[in-house]
């Protein structure tokens, strides 16, 4: 099946392409294969008449048989040039090429008539006369002879001068006068014949009563080969590869059957009959086409042409493209252009053009065409008028009349037919009029129907009988019956039994009404009053009941305006609206009305309860999509509300953003049905539910977040993006004043001791902040919060104690004006002094200082000290140097 549908798609794109068409390495061109019966695999062909005549297939060569052999199957190639003549009594082996001939030494009245198999390897020929099989040589000699026991037995030569036997469900090998030599194998069933395909081995075997069945056996191997192919005909071998016909399903198919790998190839070519003549395969309609096996398959079987028109006729005069296709053995279609078919009229005489691919039909009448390429061809009835145009104007509503255009006086028949999906079928005589009416000079035509005729039905206008000419038939439909569902300024206020049908429009304003019930009906113009209303209660031969229909429509209006309503109930409906569309979550539903009928409530097409109460509520919240149906009766007429419970856009906010290096955990306000999700970067993320309004989820500074609630279908997304930041951490001793690092850029951050502010400062634009504040004592509790909008971000740490100072210094010379000392604190007094002199005093604020002071003799003693705050110190004595 994959094979056929690759050609088929191969066939379209070929057909789409431009520019393609069928060229000679498409297809398999064929061998002629002169007139005559083909003789074997041979070469030749044998025609009869005086002289019988053998004619060389290649070379054209004739060759005149030396004795009469009257029948094809009396004469036998023998496979290297030579033949074996039956004639009458006489036998004779001849070579047309040398025109040597060799009588056959067969006694006369030997009652051997047929030639079952020649063996050229063994130089052997098997004879039957129905009772006994004879084995002779080329020359004559009998060499033994095996009498027959059924009419269910075959044989066959075998090249090494034996004889294979298909006798009584065994396969043994025998001499030429039936001593058994070998088993072989066994079967089942009544064998009828049996043939050696030559250069295969192998052993086509024909059974009694199983034509379904292809049985070949292998001589090699012992093994029987079945294969299910009915009817099989005309068999070869070719190259390891059977070729064949199969028939079913009146189909003939053509088969090619690889043994060796069990592929099994078919081409359907429907009723084509095919057969075989020597070496070829030939079509039934063309004899002397030959094709090989292999080239059958590209071989062109079938040819399709396509006139395409517009109208139901093809048009006298008027120029069809032609276009065609050619369809091969294995399926392939090739297109065929136009200018590469000819054409042909079976036996008529009717004029026709045919230049460049394009077909001109002349006359007006039916022309019998025969398309021809190559050896195929192909018939086409194509009839030709004389078409005149013909138009329908739309149909003016209920009332007519109709309208066209066509030629001058010109007969043109008009029909009424009642719409078929009417349901009244009272109406098919009322519903059907029709008349002939001629056209005027100027080609117009008009018909004025005798009476109403019903909305939907369908007017047909077609060129009438005896005309001459021909148009397509023209097919509309009238003013289709609709409700009262858009404005033709005219309102249906009532359409009861008791309050008859009432309509409202502009006062005094002229109306055209039809009322209808079953296959009666009455027209009327009414006007209406100085209020605009019309009350159409009866007229004059019936009532209104239930089912009649009022057709209305302004009288100046076209016949478009034409609207319907139709009497349904006997009494007025009772008016119930919805107070608000049902929502999902929703527990009850309300219904306003202005009677006091009673409910019937269906939840999905299920009652579930009967009240006067309203508003009703159900035992478990609704979903999104449940439809809710409230029902009311009034007299035999049942009225309904249906609303669909929808989902609703949830409210959703953020409104606390705290921060940390790692989380972010978001205060948000949201309908409290709602779902909620959160993503960051736009990947969902599981988030830690601390309570209804606060969730912690995975994200950094910079990240971006989005919140999304949904309630059913409908949600509301919240996206926030985290200022980006690296949060320093807080950490004060009992020594610092002073802290710098980053907060949340141009945010506010505040330190605090328990209630009391510490320090109060405004981050920058990177969130770098430097808050100044007094002194804390140690294990006080400080808290750091940054705070911009909704994001913040908060510390806590305790107070330290301050580390023991520790100092470096350089070693000044004698010329040195400064030096400089380096401390593990950034804060404190530095002191340089020799002796009770001080020569040198700095507040750190680094943990490097430079101290300047007056050069120093070598050798003096200096003292170098640094105090803390809390009073914390380190001293140094160094000596210049």
């Amino acid at each position: 099946m994959k094979k056929w549908l690759w050609s088929m798609l191969v066939v379209l794109i070929m057909m789409v392409a431009p520019g393609v068409e069928v060229r000679a390495e498409d297809y398999t061109k064929p061998v002629t294969i002169p007139t005559g019966e083909v003789v074997g695999d041979s070469g030749y062909v044998w025609r009869s008449g005086d002289p019988e005549t053998l004619v060389h297939i290649q070379t054209g060569e004739v060759y005149t048989l030396p004795i009469r052999v009257s029948v094809l199957h009396n004469i036998h190639a023998i496979g290297d040039g030579r033949f074996i003549l039956e004639g009458w009594q006489e036998w004779m082996v001849w070579n047309p090429q040398t025109g040597s001939k060799t009588v056959f030494p067969i006694e006369a009245g030997s009652g051997l008539h047929a030639v079952v198999d020649i063996n050229l390897a063994a130089e052997t020929v098997l004879w039957t006369d129905d009772k006994k099989y004879v084995t002779t040589s080329l020359s004559g000699k009998i060499l033994g002879s095996i009498q027959m026991g059924s009419m269910y037995e075959a044989y066959g030569l075998l090249d090494d001068g034996n004889v294979l036997a298909f006798v009584d469900g065994q396969v043994t090998k025998r001499t030429p006068s039936g001593e058994a030599l070998e088993t072989l194998g066994s079967y089942t069933g009544q064998v009828r014949g049996a043939s050696l395909i030559k250069g295969s081995d192998q052993w086509i075997v024909a059974k009694a009563g199983e034509s379904d069945t292809l049985f070949i056996f292998d001589f090699v191997t012992k093994r029987w080969i079945e294969k299910e192919a009915p009817s099989v005909r005309d068999l070869t071998w070719e190259d390891g590869v059977y070729y064949f016909t199969i028939r079913k399903t009146y189909t003939t198919f053509y088969v090619s059957y690889n043994v060796a790998t069990n592929e099994w190839r078919e081409a359907p070519i429907d009723d084509v009959f095919v057969e075989r003549r020597g070496s070829w395969y030939v079509f039934s309609e063309n004899r002397s086409a030959g094709y090989t096996p292999e080239s059958f398959w590209k071989a062109p079987w079938q040819l399709n042409v396509n006139v395409p028109k517009t109208t139901t006729r093809y048009e006298v005069g008027r120029p069809y493209d032609v276009n065609g296709t050619v369809t091969l053995v294995d399926g392939t279609v090739l297109p065929v252009p136009g200018d590469a078919l000819a054409v042909s009229l079976d036996r008529q005489e009717a004029p026709f053009l045919w230049e460049q691919g394009n077909l001109t039909l002349q006359t007006n009448e039916s022309y019998n065409t025969i398309f021809k390429w190559n050896d195929l061809e192909r018939r086409l009835d194509l009839w030709a008028s004389n078409y005149v145009p013909l138009t329908l104007d739309p149909p003016k509503g209920v009332l007519g009349p109709i309208n066209g255009q066509t030629t001058p006086d010109t007969p043109v028949f008009i029909s009424v037919t009642k719409n078929l999906y009417q349901a009244n079928s009272s109406d098919s005589l009322l519903n059907y009029q029709s008349a002939t009416v001629r056209s005027d000079e100027s080609g117009r035509y008009t018909w004025q129907p005798a009476r109403w005729f019903t909305p939907g039905s369908r007017v047909t206008v077609k060129i009438g009988s005896g005309s001459g000419v021909y148009a397509d038939p023209i097919e509309l439909q009238t003013v289709k019956e609709s409700d009262d569902t858009s404005s033709n300024d005219i309102s249906v206020l009532t359409n009861t039994v008791t309050s008859g049908v009432t309509l409202k429009t502009t006062p005094h304003a002229a109306v055209d009404v039809l009322i209808r019930s079953g296959k009666y009906y009455e027209i009327s113009n009414e006007q209406a009053d100085e209020e605009g209303l019309i009350s159409i209660k009866e007229f004059d031969t019936m009532p209104v009941d239930i089912g009649t229909k009022v057709y209305f429509k302004l009288k100046e209006a076209p016949a478009s305006a034409f609207r319907l309503t139709t009497v349904e109930t006997r009494v007025e409906p009772p008016v119930f609206t919805w107070t608000r569309t049902p929502l999902m979550y929703d527990k009850s539903i309300n219904v306003t009305s202005s009677t006091d009928q009673a409910y019937r409530i269906y939840r999905n097409g299920t009652h579930v309860a009967t009240t006067r109460t309203m508003p009703y509520t159900f035992e478990t919240p609704l979903k999104e999509g449940e439809v809710i149906l409230v029902t009311r009766s009034s007299g035999d007429a049942t009225y309904e509300l249906t609303k669909t419970v929808r989902a609703f856009t949830p409210t959703l906010s953020v409104t606390d953003t705290l921060m940390t290096k790692t989380q972010a955990t978001l205060s948000i306000k949201k309908t409290s049905t709602a779902t909620v999700r959160f993503y960051v970067n736009d990947k969902l993320v599981s988030a830690k539910r601390l309570s209804t309004t606060r969730y912690t989820i995975p994200a950094k500074p910079g990240d971006r977040v989005r919140v999304k609630a949904s309630v059913g279908s409908k949600s509301r997304d919240v996206s926030l993006e985290l200022p980006k930041t690296s949060l320093s951490t807080l950490s004060i001793n009992d020594e610092k004043s002073l802290w710098v690092g980053y907060m949340i850029p141009n945010s506010t951050v505040t330190l605090k001791n328990g209630s009391k502010v510490l320090a109060t400062a405004k981050a920058s634009s990177t969130g770098r902040v430097t808050l100044r504040f007094t002194r804390q004592p140690v294990n006080a509790t400080l808290s750091l919060t940054s705070q911009s909008g909704t994001f913040r971000h908060v510390q806590t740490a305790k107070v330290t104690t301050g580390p023991t100072p520790t100092l470096v210094t350089t070693i000044p010379s004698s010329a040195s004006k400064t030096l400089k000392a380096t401390s593990n604190v950034a804060y404190g007094t530095l002191t340089l002094t020799r002796g009770s002199t001080v020569i040198a005093k700095k507040t750190v604020t680094a943990t490097s200082t430079t101290l300047s002071f007056t050069p120093q003799k070598k050798g003096t003693k200096l003292t170098l000290r640094l105090v803390t705050p809390k009073g914390r110190s380190v001293t140094k004595t160094i000596y210049v140097r």
